[in-house]
Formats: structure tokens, C-alpha cells, sequence
């Protein structure tokens, strides 16, 4: 080409600077013999840099060296197979790589050829962006766990997803669709084709004809500017057991209606529950409370003042529910001293602390599976509250000493004879934990407000300590005793009054004459004090007192409310007759 006329040389020039394209002629060592201004603007060289001075190879991108080189000599041998059009990749004088599309022909000396160059870069990117797109698409449809189809406006299905191609056993694409899913020779009468929308995906429960699965199918039409169907799309999803656990649920809340209406039925008629005594409309509804709490998973807390039965409330409920196979752990709280909480409900490895010699389950372990009874859930301090939250929210708890993380299968029943609310409102108890166990309240009634029960709980105490119905009975005074009594120890109270009669034969109710004892015999003891009437009153309401403050333990608000006073009229009394 350098031996050409300058004539030709200039001929050439003026085609490539009209051509708009960039272009460069290419002598059989690659080396450029011209370039246009076109081309400048694509390596960024200049020409007086380019022409006779660099080759064709040095734009080139390394991926595509080989080919281009094996294409620029082929064409040479006139090999029939290379293009005259392809794409590759050039490398600009900044070090850019772009994408262009390459027309070549040989010029008619047999040697030279000439290149004209599109840039096609931009297209290049937005291909690989569609591709990349698509997989991702791909990728999510096949990741959406369900089964994906489209059935265009005349019923052929023009796509599957992976997982319908299977379920349908071929890639059934191309076939009508009410001939593959229904087994049908014609449309279905209520096919979503043409089913009025309104734009709007159709969701609906069904089941498949071609398995006989329960499926959530979701339907969406894609309409046309005119508004015409092209398109209609569905995603199903298998919820056959879902529906399978709905019909279980059901039968078992069919069951349980049954056994409610039963036992509402019976509880008129009926005296007890399980362990629990009690015929008072208070205690039918304690009974009721505990049949609609054991047909729960959810917390219950049993509110109650001491001794009114909270914990065979709680055991009755443990035993009624679906855990009855499982333990039945009890844990006072309150007995529990602050620095051994952990140890005592996570339990702890060996080694963990002074005095570990082995590994030890605590509460929580103890009751998987079954029930963990919190009695005197008021007790246990915030901190505390704060992990047991955690057990509570299903995110375990690890032993002192271990890095183990459990997950106990538990539920929790506690119990409380304070307002937890005002706990709450003291800061002494922490509102989310108070929210988590205040589900299902259960509010015990203290025994001086169903006092119609007490000839059956003292039949029973009797019957039980007596080993039989033949044992002792009370006598009238004594159950005028019993009725008048204000029950500040409410069940266990009488339950321990009862056990003492049966043992010793001694009555005895604090605060209360003493119904063994005949009148004489009390004046007596009033005749033998040489004191005036004042002084015999005073000395019976001291031992009265002193009697009392012994039963209860020096528990001020028991002893006065035994004695039916208040706590400082008990504070005067006290000071008042010098006990100490």
C-alpha cells in the first residue's frame, strides 16, 4: 500500500473520511496503513502515531488475539470459513475496552484488507445486564419453591419452571393447557384467561387434578394496552399439609368442644376437679378456667393469696393438657436465695463453681416436655426476668459453666400472691416479662368467699387423715367455729387446723374460743385470777394475741387479720401488753 500513487492514496482518504464509520486499511503484517478520523476517535491515537507504525494486534483485547489473528491470515489463504462479519473486543489508548462489530473485505490486490468498526458497546452492556437479569429472574422463580406456569391467550402453555416440568413429567411448552392440567379436550368454563380480574391477582385454594394436592394458587393477568389477556401467569404453592394439620386442628377443637360441653355439663353435679374441691360457683369457675387453659400452649399465671390452692390449680392444668405425660416441675421462687437463680433453673457443668463436683440439670431441663411450675413468681428479681425472657422467646439458655445453647420444650404456669401489676409499677417486675406471663390469668378466690365448701373440705380432711369415713367428726360448736373462722391461711389453714384435730385431738383456731373447752371451765380460769373484770379481759386478749402471733410466726398482717383487727391497732395491743 506504500508503493501505491498517491491518486489511489488520496481516493482511498476521501472514501474513508465519508464512510462515517470508523475504518483502517490492514497490510498482510497487520500493520495499519490507514486510518480515518473515526478510528482516531476510537483508540484515542492520533494518525501520524497509527498509520505504518502500529499494528491491527496492538488493539486487540487478549481473549480475542487468536481468533483475530487466525481471521486476518485465513482471509489471506482465502479460507472459506472465516467471517467477514464478527465481533470482538479493542483496548483504547486509556487502557478502555469496548465491544464493536467488524466488517472486513479484501481489497483487490489480494494482500490488503480493509475494517470498518460500530461501536456496540453500549448495546454489549445492556445485553450482558438483560442476561444477568434473566438468571437472576431465573434464579428467584426457581428458588420461589413453588410451581410457575403461563398459558397464553389461545391456552398454550409458553413457559414452565423446573419444578412444573417435573411435576408434569415433560416439558410440556407449546401444548394446550386444559389438555395437561385437567385432562380436558376443550377449556375449562372457568378458565383465568378470560375471566374477568380487574386487574388483580386471583388468589384461591385448590386442588390439583394432577396429584391431588392442596395448593395456594395466585393468578395475574398481563393485558395489552387494549386491555386484551396475552398472558396469564400462576404461581401455586403446596399447603396439602397445611390443610392436612387445619382438618387435625379442627377435629381436635371439635374434640375438645365435645369434652367442654361435657364437663360443663357434669361440673354442676360435680364436687371436685382432680385434686381440687369445691362446689361454690367461684370454684365451677376455676374449673372452667382450667379446662380453656389446658386446651392452650400459652402461659398461665395463677393469682391467689397463700394457701388458696395454686398449685393443685396449676398440676390439674398440667394434667388435663397435652404435656400431662410430660414432668410436672414445681420451683418456690422465693426459697431460692439470688446468687444460686441460675444454677437452680439453667442448671450448671462441673467445674463451673466451688462445690460443682458433677453436672447438674436445672428446672428448665427438668421440664422438657412437660410443665415448669414458677410458684412466688414475684420473687425473682429483674435481672433474672431478663433471661428468662429469652428461654421464654425460644432462644435457649446455656448452663452456668457451659457454652452448649438448650432449647427446652416447656410451659410455663406461675403463680403469685401480689399484684403484679404493682410490681410492675415499683419497677420490682418488668413489663414485658409481666405481659409474657400474664396471658391466661387465673384469679383464686380465698376461702371466706366460698365458704358452701367448707363441709366438703373438711369431710375430705378428715377422710384423709383419718384413713377412712369412720374417723372423728366435729361437733356442732366446732363448725359454727369453722364457719365464723376468716381464714386468713384460707385452704391450707384448714387443712392444717383439721390434720392437728385428727392427730391430737386438739381444735384450735387462732383468735377463736375453743369449742372443747365448756364454759365453766373458761369462767374457771377467770375465777382463779384474782383480778378485776378489766384485768381478766386484758390477760385474754394478751394470750389471745400471743397464741396468735405464734401461729403465724410473728407475721403481723396474718395475725391481725386473724384476730379482725388491723395491723395498728395489733401494733398498739402489742406495745400495749408488753409482748415481746
Amino acid at each position: 500500500m506504500a508503493r501505491e500513487s498517491n491518486a489511489v492514496r488520496q481516493w482511498y482518504r476521501q472514501v474513508f473520511e465519508k464512510s462515517g464509520a470508523a475504518s483502517i486499511i490492514i497490510e498482510p503484517d497487520m500493520t495499519i496503513a490507514m486510518a480515518n478520523v473515526e478510528f482516531e476517535k476510537l483508540s484515542g491515537f492520533a494518525r501520524e502515531e497509527i498509520e505504518h507504525r502500529m499494528k491491527w494486534s496492538r488493539f486487540i483485547a487478549p481473549e480475542d488475539l487468536d481468533k483475530m489473528v487466525s481471521y486476518h491470515y485465513g482471509r489471506r489463504r482465502r479460507e472459506s470459513l472465516v467471517p467477514e462479519e464478527y465481533d470482538c473486543r479493542v483496548v483504547d489508548r486509556s487502557g478502555q475496552v469496548r465491544d464493536i462489530w467488524i466488517k472486513v473485505a479484501m481489497l483487490p490486490d489480494g494482500k490488503h484488507s480493509i475494517a470498518s468498526f460500530m461501536d456496540i458497546t453500549d448495546l454489549k452492556t445492556a445485553q450482558r445486564e438483560l442476561q444477568r437479569s434473566q438468571a437472576s429472574l431465573n434464579g428467584v422463580i426457581e428458588a420461589a419453591g413453588g410451581l410457575i406456569y403461563a398459558v397464553s391467550r389461545s391456552y398454550r402453555i409458553v413457559f414452565l419452571n423446573r419444578s412444573m416440568k417435573e411435576k408434569i413429567g415433560h416439558n410440556a411448552t407449546g401444548e394446550m393447557c386444559y389438555a395437561i392440567f385437567h385432562g380436558r379436550n376443550r377449556p375449562c368454563a372457568n378458565c383465568p384467561v378470560h375471566a374477568a380480574s380487574g386487574g388483580h391477582p386471583v388468589r384461591r385454594e385448590i386442588q390439583s387434578e394432577l396429584d391431588d394436592r392442596w395448593y395456594y394458587a395466585v393468578t395475574r393477568q398481563e393485558v395489552d394496552p387494549d386491555k386484551r389477556v396475552f398472558t396469564v401467569e400462576t404461581l401455586m404453592i403446596d399447603i396439602t399439609e397445611r390443610k392436612q394439620a387445619e382438618e387435625a386442628l379442627a377435629a381436635q377443637a371439635d374434640h375438645f368442644r365435645q369434652e367442654n360441653r361435657s364437663l360443663r355439663t357434669g361440673m354442676k353435679e360435680r364436687f371436685r376437679f382432680g385434686a381440687i374441691i369445691g362446689k361454690s360457683p367461684e370454684m365451677q369457675a376455676i374449673y372452667e378456667n382450667i379446662v380453656h387453659a389446658a386446651a392452650s400452649t400459652a402461659n398461665v399465671i395463677i393469682y391467689g393469696e397463700s394457701g388458696t390452692g395454686k398449685e393443685l390449680v396449676a398440676q390439674e392444668i398440667h394434667n388435663v393438657g397435652s404435656r400431662a405425660e410430660g414432668p410436672f416441675v414445681v420451683v418456690n421462687c422465693g426459697a431460692i436465695p439470688e446468687n444460686l437463680l441460675e444454677s437452680e433453673f439453667f442448671g450448671h457443668k462441673k467445674g463451673a463453681f466451688t462445690g460443682a463436683d458433677r453436672d447438674r440439670a436445672g428446672h428448665l431441663q427438668q421440664a422438657h416436655g412437660g410443665t415448669l411450675f414458677l410458684d412466688e413468681i414475684g420473687e425473682i428479681s429483674p435481672a433474672m426476668q431478663v433471661k428468662l425472657l429469652r428461654v421464654i422467646d425460644g432462644k435457649g439458655f446455656s448452663p452456668v459453666g457451659g457454652g452448649e445453647v438448650r432449647k427446652p420444650d416447656i410451659r410455663i404456669i406461675a403463680a403469685t400472691n401480689r399484684d403484679s401489676e404493682f410490681l410492675v409499677r415499683q419497677g420490682r417486675m418488668r413489663e414485658d416479662f409481666f405481659f409474657r406471663m400474664h396471658v391466661i390469668p387465673v384469679y383464686m378466690p380465698p376461702l371466706r368467699d366460698r365458704r358452701e365448701d367448707l363441709p366438703l373440705l373438711v369431710d375430705h380432711f378428715l377422710n384423709l387423715y383419718a384413713g377412712s369415713e369412720n374417723g372423728p367428726k366435729l361437733t356442732g360448736a366446732m363448725l359454727d367455729a369453722v364457719y365464723a373462722h376468716h381464714w386468713p391461711g384460707n385452704v391450707r389453714e384448714l387443712q392444717n387446723v383439721i390434720h392437728r384435730y385428727v392427730t391430737v385431738n386438739r381444735f384450735e383456731l387462732p383468735g377463736a374460743p375453743d369449742p372443747q373447752r365448756p364454759a365453766e371451765e373458761m369462767f374457771q380460769v377467770i375465777q382463779d385470777q384474782p383480778a378485776s373484770l378489766k384485768d381478766a379481759l386484758l390477760d385474754v386478749e394478751k394470750k389471745l394475741i400471743v397464741s396468735a402471733l405464734k401461729k403465724y410466726r410473728w407475721r403481723r398482717s396474718d395475725t391481725a387479720a386473724a384476730l379482725g383487727i388491723n395491723r395498728r391497732t395489733l401494733f398498739k395491743k402489742i406495745q400495749q401488753h408488753g409482748i415481746k
